[in-house]
């Protein structure tokens, strides 16, 4: 049985609000509970219960996260359990010899055997949100969380009052440094970092640019992934890969709460941009909200005086202020769900026939999003 069929068996939900979960859940990501605590409809807790019952195994409590011991959290780095989405809770009876450990996919067996051979220990997995899980690996690991995850929820809190989200300042901005040596996650840009085996030579890989690759997708290839994808992952991989060689940046946005977040992108000769951190606010005069309120591509020079907001893009993404940009929406419904940031190799302007192959891209990937949104009500 999955989680939705649950919920309306147990008229927790209608199949209206389930239909806006799984369309949330294609447009923005993240688990169908999630999005369905985002929107409102399912209590945290609630859906704590309902996934313990649904996999039959004990639920991780905020009483057993909040316990989590310094010598629990040893036992896996954090980088580990972000990338396997866990968190090791302790040892409690009647299995003490097994680690009790949260997880927000209990039949990823692939990373029940990493913990297995990385502790040495027997795992007796527990059930957790995925809401819930990110906030106590940002608890415990201190690990930022996504800009997806920061601001998720605006009509009921995700939980307790200790897991509210964290706001931006009014009118502000939240970005990353623009440089990181060492990160201690790396955000999603599909450019490989490169390995150093101490700091110093890796300080020096960061600094130096690399050279501009050959672009290894074409236009042609971009439309024909696009009108094949099955995820919606691989629509923004599209975007990501389409820079390389062609776009001195590209940054595709997930809009949302009136804020452009970070979700996948390239920047030429960088490594380092954690994509997936940047968070741009919607609303005061730039080429994001011209594409945005105009539902159509902003070519040209950023259209407010000083540009603000582009230029704390472009600090982020470590690059120099080029003179135009593009920014080009993804529709659903006649509504931006999306915004494509481009601007030019080494800032020069982009052609016409680069702003029409970019447009016509964004067009696939609606009915990619529509697509994938039937295919997820069936």
């Amino acid at each position: 049985m999955k989680l939705g069929t649950l919920l309306l068996r147990n008229a927790a939900i209608s199949l209206t609000q389930l239909e806006a979960g799984l369309r949330a859940q294609v447009l923005y990501g993240g688990r169908l509970g999630t999005n369905l605590v985002e929107l409102g409809f399912v209590d945290l807790d609630a859906l704590a219960a309902y996934l313990g019952e649904l996999t039959q195994l004990p639920v991780a409590t905020r009483g057993l996260l909040d316990a989590v011991s310094a010598a629990s959290l040893s036992l896996i780095d954090a980088a580990t359990a972000e990338r396997l989405g866990v968190l090791p809770l302790g040892f409690f009876p009647p299995h003490d010899e097994a680690l009790a450990l949260a997880m927000i996919d209990t039949a990823d067996m692939t990373a029940i055997e990493e913990i297995v051979e990385r502790t040495g220990r027997a795992i007796a997995p527990y059930v957790v949100p995925e809401l819930r899980l990110l906030y106590y690996l940002e608890k415990h690991y201190q690990l930022p969380r996504k800009a997806r995850f920061v601001r998720a929820g605006t009509r009921r809190s995700a939980g307790a009052n200790d897991e509210r989200r964290r706001s931006q300042p009014p009118g502000g901005i939240v970005l990353p440094p623009s440089v990181r040596l060492e990160p201690r996650r790396r955000g999603r840009s599909l450019t490989p970092a490169p390995v150093a085996p101490d700091a110093a030579p890796a300080a020096a890989a960061a600094a130096t640019p690399t050279p501009t690759p050959t672009p290894t997708l074409t236009y042609a290839l971009a439309c024909d992934r696009l009108d094949q994808s099955t995820t919606r992952a691989q629509i923004g991989e599209v975007f990501a890969e389409l820079a390389i060689g062609r776009f001195g940046a590209m940054v595709a946005f997930v809009v949302r709460d009136g804020n452009a977040l970070g979700w996948y992108g390239h920047v030429d000769g960088r490594a380092d941009v954690a994509i997936d951190r940047l968070s741009l606010p919607l609303g005061l005069a730039s080429a994001f909200q011209e594409a945005h309120d105009g539902l159509r591509p902003y070519h040209g020079v950023p259209p407010s005086p000083g540009h603000p907001v582009e230029s704390q893009l472009w600090d982020a993404i470590g690059t120099p202020p080029p003179r135009q940009v593009l920014v080009a929406p993804i529709l659903v419904k006649q509504r931006a769900v999306n915004l494509i940031y481009a601007h030019g190799l080494g800032g020069a302007d982009l052609g016409d026939t680069e702003v029409s192959e970019l447009a016509e891209v964004c067009v696939r990937a609606s009915a990619a999003y529509v697509r994938l949104i039937r295919k997820s009500k069936s």
